[in-house]
């Protein structure tokens, strides 16, 4: 047929009946929109943000095919000479990493990234770091006491913002342990995207940072057609020192935040999820008022093929509007975000990557063509089941109004066995580092839930009382039949209640478990360390003069010291906090059975390095130190880490100490004397105490419990609105439907009428029935979403995050959905059966002759 007659039978069979229906046909149109600009902005954020981290990360790596490193400590600069000897190899890029504080346009200071590199050679290696220059002749690329910033870096001192870059820039940095103030010639700006960096000749660097003969990687590029992973096999490594193709490093760092973005992005289509059972509903209803309208059409000649091609039109045009509209809202939002919040919507995952870098927003076609595509995918699935079931419609029973029930009857096995199948499926390990087990559990569960909605109204219309009164007898008869109606009229808000149900109970369970954690790992009232930091972010040792001053200003009760750095286990860097542990090991973050005691110092290793060495609590474990021997230890149990996805691991002060000889300090935590005086007072002291107070950081348990608690909060915001959203969606879903069954039941209400029911009594068992089955839906999205919170607590977030947490049910917040469902579907229903059993209810019985 000629794509002029289906549009000339939208125009004349269905804009008629569509116009009649706006007010549904309008939700539907918004749900669609909704879920698609939800998904669009999180993935033009998470795309922009990943964007600029791994051109950050390329940036690094450049053209190169390998790339060695020290497990622990630097490589000798004898390995890089021996390198350059070998034939194989066609350029070699040395590199050196520091940090170093420095004032921005405001005077907060902020930490800097140096990067020693071989200018000579960063053409061949690495472009990206290549020094731009916008005079006639290029800068000394060569010249001392000179670096060159990136567009990050200028920002801060705000040179974007139309002022003069400064000449001489004053950096503080730590060298051997002295805290030390150096002024550098600013002789130009590279393109480096990524975190505020300053790009210097390695041998300033070296002689900047006092590391002669040091190097922290060597970048290696071959000749054409070799293998990387066969030379560096043949390469003869000494020992500590890892060899690893440049594409793996860079898809090791874009995994930090894989979890994080998946999961989001998975959260970001729960609206889109949702809002398809509200198309779903109003494809249904709108059907079914029609169906004396398509019935007629089929005795008139139209065949059931083209009355269901009508109707997918119909689904098709909806789904296509959405889809437009819902794009370029999701635009906006994107660009909205990445403004507001950045490359991670303020959770920080990448925060520390771009180093406040806002990502620019790019808009490639491919990926918009299938989030467009979702659209219309969502409104033609939700379309599938109406058309079904209009190739089976009886015309002349229909004509005489007698209805017909055209979807198909869901077996009773259905509902458990796809809930069975979920908790089995819960069971898998992740693949991949994804928790796709979790994901297809979750489903199951909630199309398992969406199955038993009748097995759960028919048993709430057992518990009804049995009086012997017409109403009572109505409402359970009406339940009985409209038992399977009920599945699609609640199939929104159910699957918008399950999930809101799961993520209060998972982000309430987190916070919980958070605040319990961070009580465990700040015992103390006030924390004090460098404001200097490594070139991996680790925190350096304070200046040992302060740390004695400290001690002898009788300022702290009692203090405590930590010593934070990294060192090799397996071959694999991990982090170290040896400090003074308690007693009563009850008060540390400890999951799971502790082993026995051995011979052996005790560790305790944190989930994700549990999880990646495969780890349980009894193994021994070597852990490995440059310039020390090798110290066996006993893996004594499992700490929660909640600051950090990456190996850690807890060690007693005083083991570390006896091992490595190493007295410094990188935190102190001060117990102070009851009554002390007020807190910034005592910070001020503190901070005299020091040569250069700025250097030295203070926190109080305090203000680092309410920050993180912040952060945490502001993590989870994007999630609180997505969830609004799904849920708002769903509550617009069962307010349509039920408004919708109400008024086409207006015949039914007439002849009751005619037999002598009284209106009020008819609004009563209108609202009864919604109640009723407003009931049946809160009770299985909470049960549902309780399920699926298990999923997400003991499932999803371990193998996404290496977090476990206790399960927390915030009963309060339970209730007020509960109850939100329970109102929605009362006050509809009696608004619609109001207006059904109105003055002319009585006049529609004359509809059926």
């Amino acid at each position: 047929m000629p794509p002029s007659s289906w549009i000339g039978w939208l125009l004349q069979l269905s804009w008629p009946a569509l116009r009649q229906q706006w007010g549904r046909q309008t939700l539907a149109l918004l749900a669609i929109a909704l879920g698609v600009a939800l998904a669009t902005a999180v993935q033009l954020i998470n795309s922009a943000g990943l964007r600029e981290f791994d051109a950050a990360a390329r940036a690094l790596s450049g053209q190169a095919d390998l790339e060695l490193t020290a497990a622990t400590g630097a490589l000798d600069e004898a390995l890089f000479a021996r390198l350059a000897e070998r034939e194989d190899v066609l350029a070699l890029g040395p590199m050196l990493e520091g940090r170093a504080q420095l004032l921005d346009a405001q005077g907060q200071p902020f930490s800097l990234r140096l990067l020693g590199v071989d200018m000579l050679q960063l053409a061949q290696l690495q472009p990206e770091l290549l020094p731009v220059f916008d005079g006639d002749r290029p800068p000394d690329l060569l010249a001392d006491g000179q670096l060159f910033l990136n567009p990050a870096a200028l920002q801060r001192l705000g040179a974007d913002l139309g002022a003069k870059s400064p000449a001489e820039l004053s950096l503080r940095l730590q060298v051997q342990g002295q805290a030390r103030s150096v002024t550098l010639r600013l002789a130009g700006r590279t393109a480096t995207a990524g975190a505020p960096l300053a790009v210097l000749d390695i041998a300033v660097a070296q002689a900047l940072l006092g590391r002669p003969g040091e190097l922290d990687r060597i970048a290696l590029r071959l000749l054409p057609g070799l293998d990387p992973q066969a030379v560096a096999a043949g390469l003869a490594l000494p020992p500590g020192v890892r060899a690893r193709t440049a594409a793996a490093a860079e898809g090791q760092a874009a995994q930090l935040s894989q979890a994080y973005r998946v999961n989001l992005g998975v959260l970001s289509l729960m609206a889109l999820f949702v809002g398809g059972f509200l198309v779903f509903a109003v494809h249904t209803l709108s059907v079914a008022q029609r169906l004396p309208q398509l019935a007629l059409l089929g005795v008139l000649g139209m065949s059931a093929r083209e009355r269901a091609g009508l109707v997918l039109s119909e689904a098709l045009l909806l789904g296509l509007l959405g889809s437009l509209l819902g794009l370029a809202l999701g635009i906006g939002l994107a660009a909205l975000g990445l403004r507001q919040l950045g490359g991670d919507l303020g959770a920080g995952m990448l925060g520390g990557m771009l180093g406040g870098a806002r990502p620019q927003l790019q808009l490639p076609f491919v990926p918009l063509l299938a989030l467009g595509s979702l659209g219309l995918l969502v409104s033609l699935a939700a379309a599938a089941l109406p058309v079904w079931g209009l190739r089976r419609l009886p015309a002349a029973q229909v004509l005489k109004g007698l209805g017909a029930d055209t979807h198909p009857r869901l077996p009773r096995w259905l509902g458990p066995g796809l809930l069975l199948l979920g908790g089995l499926l819960s069971l898998l390990p992740p693949l991949h580092g994804l928790a796709l087990g979790a994901y297809a559990a979750m489903l199951s569960l909630l199309f398992g839930g969406l199955a038993a909605v009748p097995a759960l109204v028919d048993g709430l219309r057992r518990l009804l009382p049995r009086r012997r009164s017409a109403l009572a007898l109505l409402i359970r008869e009406r339940a009985h039949d409209q038992a399977g109606e009920a599945t699609r009229m609640l199939a929104g808000v159910l699957v918008a209640l399950s999930l809101s149900v799961a993520m209060l109970v998972m982000v309430g369970s987190f916070r919980t478990s958070l605040d319990d954690w961070l009580r465990d790992m700040l015992p103390a009232d006030l924390f004090v360390r460098n404001g200097l930091r490594a070139a991996r972010q680790e925190g350096l040792p304070l200046p040992p003069a302060f740390v004695q001053r400290l001690r002898a200003s009788g300022l702290a009760e009692r203090i405590a010291q930590q010593r934070t750095r990294e060192l090799s286990v397996a071959g694999q860097p991990v982090l170290m906090l040896a400090r003074e542990l308690p007693d009563d090991e009850g008060r540390l973050p400890l999951t799971g059975a502790l082993a026995p005691r051995s011979q052996l110092p005790p560790i305790y290793v944190n989930e994700a390095m549990r999880d990646q060495l495969r780890l349980r609590p009894g193994d021994t474990l070597m852990l490995e130190l440059a310039g020390q021997a090798a110290l066996a230890v006993q893996v004594r149990g499992v700490w929660r880490d909640y600051s950090r996805q990456s190996p850690a691991l807890l060690i007693a002060l005083a083991d570390y100490q006896r091992w490595s000889a190493d007295t410094a300090v990188t935190d102190l935590m001060l117990h102070l004397p009851p009554g002390a005086a007020d807190m910034q007072a005592l910070q001020q002291r503190l901070r005299a105490l020091a040569e250069r107070p700025e250097d030295i950081e203070l926190a109080a348990a305090g203000e680092l419990r309410r920050f993180s608690l912040q952060l945490f909060d502001r993590s989870f915001a994007v999630t609180y609105w997505l969830q609004a959203v799904a849920l708002g969606v769903g509550l617009f879903g069962v307010a349509a439907s039920l408004s919708a069954q109400v008024l086409a039941r207006r015949r039914e209400f007439g002849l009751l009428l005619h037999l002598g029911f009284e209106r009020r009594a008819l609004r009563r068992m209108v609202v009864a029935e919604a109640l009723l089955f407003g009931a049946a839906g809160a009770i299985a999205g909470l049960l549902l979403g309780l399920a699926i919170s298990a999923v997400l607590v003991w499932v999803l977030n371990p193998q996404s995050f290496h977090w476990s947490m206790d399960m927390h049910v915030p009963l309060t917040r339970l209730g007020l959905l509960m109850f939100s469902v329970l109102l929605a579907s009362g006050l509809t229903a009696w608004w619609a059966a109001r207006a059904a059993a109105g003055p002319d209810a009585l006049q529609s019985v004359k509809e059926d002759w």
